[in-house]
């Protein structure tokens, strides 16, 4: 089961993680002596400041956390891996060859958080109904007019911890404003929304658990 849970926790602050481009851990809760020692997860995709530097330079979103991420699975730095792509005719292809990362290898790590909320999605919209206060109907309204589902989960850890309607976090998202925009107009530090989404992920973890 403590493995279930460590699955619950990497998958979920993925959804934090990659949005926010700032660290995110959490650590399981702590077991007895006669149990497993306990284990952390972190998350780090891109620093905030270094993102903001590498946009001033020119680069897309898109292209610094594809960078970013053949940069975590090379060990390389993440301004050397986008030096190489911009000579290389700006292909993934090319430089993921040369830095020997598989570049499907990255395509599914990004998948992944996808399908195993899709997996449990009569779960985690239970759950997410129960902690926005917004009706499985309303949850449903929005996944139809294309909001995904994980900005549902990572939507609501935001509103919470903004002490806002999720609604109104939505409405941000359909003008187009990106999580970290979102974050900022509403003056949030990133320690609030983990602290709020651990919350989330914790009862996502007993629901699952109850379920099963």
């Amino acid at each position: 089961m403590k493995k279930r849970l460590l699955t619950v926790l990497a998958f979920c602050f993925l959804l934090i993680g990659s949005a926010l481009s700032v660290n995110a851990e959490v650590m399981p809760k702590a077991k007895t002596p006669n149990q497993e020692q306990k284990h952390e997860y972190h998350h780090r995709i891109i620093d905030e400041s270094l993102l903001n530097s590498l946009q001033e330079k020119g680069y897309t979103k898109k292209e610094i956390f594809i960078a970013a991420h053949i940069a975590k699975f090379s060990k390389q730095k993440v301004e050397e891996v986008l030096a190489f792509y911009k000579k290389n005719d700006s292909s993934w292809e090319k430089t993921a060859q040369h830095y020997g990362v598989d570049l499907d290898k990255i395509r599914n790590h990004h998948h992944h958080m996808d399908k195993f909320l899709e997996k449990n999605k009569v779960i985690v919209l239970k759950t997410v109904s129960e902690y926005s206060g917004k009706t499985d109907q309303e949850l449903q309204g929005y996944l139809d007019k294309g909001i995904p589902l994980r900005f549902l989960v990572s939507g609501s850890a935001m509103a919470k911890a903004a002490n806002k309607d999720l609604g109104d976090i939505i409405k941000m998202k359909e003008q187009g404003k990106s999580f970290h925009e979102i974050k900022k107009e509403l003056n949030l530090e990133k320690e609030q929304i983990h602290t709020e989404m651990k919350k989330l992920v914790d009862k996502i973890h007993e629901d699952i658990k109850t379920g099963e």
